[in-house]
């Protein structure tokens, strides 16, 4: 009798053995939607803005032991992922920090989607806040919170060089009262090199704080969505002051 294998496909992605095919998770979180109006998932709060165009960014902390030097008790080191261009795969850099000094990008972005704290000292991964701020247009493009360590944002750019395939999203309410409700909604620009700020709603999903706070969502079959093209996570609550975590899956194909 012979036995047919069925590998798990995820694992597989995950593990680069299928060609031209990566994964990507990405999670955000915003610790205070009020009603007021719809807010993007990260943490940097209301609406996240995409630079005007391809910016050099400044790399900075609000606290001093967030330094390279042998005295940084904080993050030493921070990794950027983004696109330099809508026409080009995601490129990283590594910054070596120094304190509440701006260093400067080495690339020019038009979307930074991902920053990590990649070598700290003693009181890492970082002391303070560390954000990434477009020079010319000031536009905040991501950020790290104190003592976390990485970016919490539900937001990521395709290149046209890919194809993201939507595989699941999910969202969590916490720190809630009970009855209070927050609607998720996944918007897509499509066309993020002339028009980086119009969003098209792609679905819309509800949780409620009643016994349990999360809900997820998953593709069958997968949500195609070639690039170019911006994702993000948006939340719009019933109450002030809601913690709002949520974020997404991709497959992601080489064109």
């Amino acid at each position: 009798m012979s036995r047919i294998s069925q590998k798990d496909l995820m694992l597989e992605v995950a593990a680069g053995n299928i060609p031209n095919t990566s994964s990507v998770n990405v999670f955000g979180r915003n610790l205070d939607v009020d009603i007021a109006a719809s807010e993007d998932i990260w943490s940097g709060g209301g609406t996240w803005t995409a630079p005007t165009q391809a910016r050099t960014h400044d790399i900075v902390s609000t606290d001093t032991n967030d330094d390279g030097g042998p005295a940084g008790t904080g993050a030493r080191t921070v990794k950027i992922y983004g696109l330099t261009d809508w026409s080009t795969a995601e490129v990283t850099e590594t910054i070596t920090m120094n304190g509440t000094t701006n260093v400067s990008t080495s690339n020019s972005y038009v979307i930074i989607h991902k920053m990590e704290v990649t070598a700290s000292g003693s009181s890492g991964p970082n002391i303070g806040t560390i954000t990434a701020t477009a020079q010319t247009d000031s536009t905040v493009t991501a950020r790290i919170e104190p003592g976390i360590g990485q970016t919490e944002m539900a937001i990521y750019g395709i290149p046209s060089t890919q194809s993201a395939y939507l595989v699941k999203i999910h969202g969590s309410i916490l720190d809630a009262a009970t009855g209070d409700e927050c609607n998720y909604t996944l918007l897509h620009a499509p066309f993020p090199d002339t028009e980086e700020t119009v969003f098209l709603t792609k679905m819309s999903i509800g949780g409620r704080a009643n016994g349990s706070t999360s809900m997820q969502y998953g593709f069958k079959p997968y949500n195609k969505l070639p690039g170019p093209g911006i994702l993000k996570l948006q939340a719009t609550v019933d109450a002030d002051n809601q913690d709002i975590g949520a974020g997404f899956d991709l497959i992601l194909v080489n064109n």
